[in-house]
């Protein structure tokens, strides 16, 4: 009993698995049905295509609705979209640069609102009809994927949008339609199969399910039927199914087709005639005949059989208002074979609307899920759909468009009610000029939202502003880049001067420059989400005749670089206090990125030359072209490219390629040394003992000789325990393994506890003398002579797990 019924089961499988396979051969690979609204998915009994429904690709104002009388092809039921402005679109997946054919059936019922309906139908951004509630409508286009998606949208003008059926067929190149060329999208007008006085043809018969319509008597005279039976066609290429070819109308004299109902206004058609010789009796220069299209002859003494087939194809160009009349005369003196046609197509050309920078559609895109993620607002999900600026802007964006070329400039949510962090991608909108601030973002836009923020994360007072300038305001700007105020790795950097007199840095990329295109756009993202007092801000940009161009506002004071030991014109000695202040303002620059709202952020190349001063002296720290978002978990954590500044490089970064926020920590180090010292990280003009800055300072600190590393500038002008806490914190930095080192944080904290001992020491403690050092960073010191650690198995850092209390003197 058991043997049966297992054998029973097997049996039952396999028929279900033939009934599967079967299912799935029955179409054609690559085909997309959708039957909108249907209740599940169903194979149709003539063509065998399977259509599956589109439930779930919407939620919010729509509807379904049968049609209340029989229908032909046997579905009855439409989608309607029942919103106040906007568009719906269906995302359907292509592959990158293969033609397709698009076709969507709008059946008119009585849901239809007693005002009518109409909307625009666009493929991708391109519109091609407008589809109202007269007359129902099946509509196709033609098209070359750019990319690896299309949409296929619903505009609204007036009333509901609704949709039936849609469906996508991707073609091969020899169907030669658009012969390679993206540039245009064309509208299927007539597609009709001469001589067919039975049913549409379509697939299977055409491998491409092109829609084969039986002719309207009215558009043909004078002409007779005929049929070929069985012909075998030879030397050609032939796309066409040779169930339609089979089949022609045919005259004695004079044949015409006539369409008054194309649509008024000029527009460009290509219209194509097939051709195949169904009376084989006929020979070469028996059937010529002169071919006119509105009275212009486009073709004159045409013979089928000229070019050694009996098939031919010729496609014309033309532009018409309204109508068209495609006459085929007979040649005179000819013998008695008249004209004959079997098939013809009349496409109108459409060109191609480019869309949104996809850049920017992928950014917005994956900010639209981050959203969702921690939302459910079905409005957002449903509304912000198709391409994101064009033909109209989503709700809550902003977008600029000159020259076919458009972006996202401008973000607002503030009418939505959102939970959640900050979506990090909005960093990726590399145009976005008005983010309205981070502070907009995070308690403007989300007022009603709870976000998990940390508590670290300053929040700027003012919205980002980023402007786009223009390559004339630029040179206006620096009067012909005149006056030069440092070169760098991006480019060269100059002085200007905008409209309102407010002083800038103006950084041009040199065409000659190591960095490029992803370093300039990597600044601009960057900065155009995150603002914070010790961070220089960017004030706009300009990208215009291959310059890549970025506006800072002037840094009276140059960099750290500059003052500590940079050429003597520019070198200035500044105090201990204000170098301690210089080194915590830079460290809490440092942290807001570490710690940004959105993902922490990695500047990777943490040096004293990219430390700039303002006016007040005041930290602020710049270039952020080689900053990278930190790993987050599941990623490998793997930089393919270490970048970074010898001298200052994270040494088990480079080993490794491992990044984490501690090689900031180990740059950052360095610069503390500098800041002590006054000295350069690399000069291999000093000792070979002091070439390295690091090398050269570790010993005399672990043997309590700080005296011997101060800058000679300052001897006497500092207190010991200040100075003490900011070599110490300096040594964990520059630990070899990152997991001893501390982060920015913590030395934020260590920094503010120095400056408080600094700014407020008595002159009983400005008289202990320098010995021994603090306490604090014993361990780490010690720590050094032990085994090190592997990269698998570390102990954190003593400053990492210290409860930092207020700093009391020794």
């Amino acid at each position: 009993m058991t043997d049966v019924w297992i054998s029973r089961r097997i049996e039952c499988c396999f028929i279900l698995l033939f009934v599967f396979i079967r299912s799935v051969c029955a179409q054609k690979e690559g085909f997309v049905s959708i039957a909108c609204c249907a209740n599940q998915n169903f194979t149709e009994q003539n063509t065998s295509i399977t259509l599956v429904s589109d439930d779930g690709w919407y939620h919010e104002r729509t509807s379904c609705s049968n049609i209340s009388r029989p229908r032909e092809n046997g579905y009855d039921r439409a989608r309607i979209f029942n919103i106040e402005s906007g568009r719906r679109c269906y995302n359907l997946k292509t592959t990158k640069n293969r033609d397709y054919l698009t076709r969507g059936t709008f059946l008119v019922d009585k849901f239809v609102q007693p005002q009518g309906s109409s909307f625009d139908v666009l493929i991708g951004v391109t519109p091609i009809s407008v589809v109202n509630s007269l007359d129902d409508l099946v509509l196709e286009a033609i098209f070359g994927a750019t990319d690896e998606y299309i949409d296929f949208c619903l505009a609204k003008n007036k009333g509901d949008l609704f949709i039936s059926k849609l469906e996508l067929r991707p073609l091969d190149d020899d169907l030669e339609y658009l012969r390679g060329n993206s540039s245009v999208v064309l509208k299927v007008i007539k597609r009709v199969d001469l001589g067919n006085n039975g049913e549409d043809v379509r697939y299977p018969d055409d491998q491409y399910d092109r829609i084969w319509r039986i002719p309207d008597p009215k558009t043909i005279s004078p002409s007779s039927p005929i049929q070929g039976s069985n012909i075998s066609i030879y030397n050609a290429n032939v796309t066409v199914p040779a169930k339609v070819l089979q089949t022609a109308v045919a005259s004695p004299d004079l044949l015409q087709i006539l369409h008054n109902d194309l649509d008024t206004g000029d527009y460009n058609y290509t219209v194509t005639l097939h051709f195949l010789e169904l009376d084989d009796t006929v020979k070469v220069g028996q059937r010529v005949f002169d071919i006119y299209i509105n009275s212009e002859k486009t073709w004159a003494s045409f013979d089928i059989l000229a070019n050694g087939s009996n098939y031919a194809r010729l496609a014309f160009n033309f532009t018409a208002n309204g109508s068209l009349n495609l006459t085929l005369a007979k040649v005179p003196n000819a013998f008695d074979a008249g004209p004959i046609c079997n098939a013809y197509e009349i496409l109108q050309v459409h060109p191609w609307v480019q869309g949104t920078n996809q850049d920017d559609v992928r950014a917005i895109m994956k900010v639209k899920d981050e959203l969702l993620g921690h939302n459910k607002d079905i409005g957002l999900r449903d509304s912000w759909s198709g391409d994101p600026c064009l033909p109209l802007p989503w709700d809550s964006l902003t977008c600029n468009s000159s020259n076919g070329f458009s972006a996202i400039t401008g973000l607002d949510l503030s009418k939505r009610k959102l939970h959640g962090p900050l979506p990090p991608s909005i960093t990726e909108l590399a145009y976005l000029t008005n983010l309205y601030g981070i502070l907009t973002v995070q308690v403007f836009l989300f007022q009603d939202a709870v976000f998990s923020i940390p508590s670290t994360t300053d929040v700027p007072l003012k919205s980002i502003t980023i402007q786009a300038f223009t390559l004339q305001y630029i040179e206006a700007a620096t009067q012909k880049y005149r006056t030069l105020i440092g070169e760098g790795g991006f480019g060269s950097v100059y002085r200007g001067t905008l409209t309102d007199d407010e002083e800038v840095a103006v950084k041009v990329r040199s065409s000659t420059s190591t960095q490029g295109t992803r370093e300039f756009e990597n600044e601009l993202n960057l900065l155009s989400a995150i603002r914070h007092e010790n961070l220089v801000p960017l004030l706009g940009y300009c990208c215009e005749h291959d310059q890549q161009i970025l506006v800072y506002p002037f840094m009276a004071n140059g960099s750290l670089q500059d003052r500590l030991y940079g050429e003597a014109a520019k070198r200035k000695t500044l105090d201990w206090p204000t170098r301690l202040s210089i080194a915590l303002g830079a460290a809490r620059g440092l942290t807001h990125l570490h710690t940004f709202a959105g993902r922490s952020v990695i500047h990777r190349d943490v040096k004293s030359s990219n430390i700039l001063l303002d006016h007040s002296m005041c930290a602020k720290v710049a270039d952020f072209g080689f900053s990278k978002y930190a790993p987050q978990e599941g990623d490998s954590g793997t930089s393919l490219e270490v970048r970074g500044t010898a001298g200052y490089l994270d040494p088990e970064y480079y080993s490794t390629q491992h990044l984490s926020a501690k090689s900031d920590v180990f740059s950052f180090g360095v610069v503390l040394l500098e800041i002590v010292s006054g000295r350069e990280p690399l000069n291999i003009k000093r000792p070979r003992n002091e070439w390295s800055l690091v090398e050269w300072a570790k010993p005399y600190i672990r043997e309590s000789k700080i005296d011997e590393i101060v800058d000679p500038n300052i001897k006497g002008g500092y207190h010991a325990e200040a100075m003490w806490r900011v070599v110490e914190v300096a040594l964990a930095c520059i630990e070899p393994f990152s997991a001893y080192r501390p982060c920015m944080a913590d030395i934020v904290r260590e920094l503010e506890d120095a400056l408080i001992i600094e700014n407020n020491a008595s002159e009983y403690m400005k008289s202990i003398e320098s010995l021994g050092g603090s306490n604090r960073f014993s361990i780490v010191i010690e720590k050094k002579i032990g085994i090190p650690p592997t990269l698998s198995q570390v102990e954190p850092s003593t400053i990492n797990t210290q409860a930092l209390a207020n700093p009391e003197p020794r």
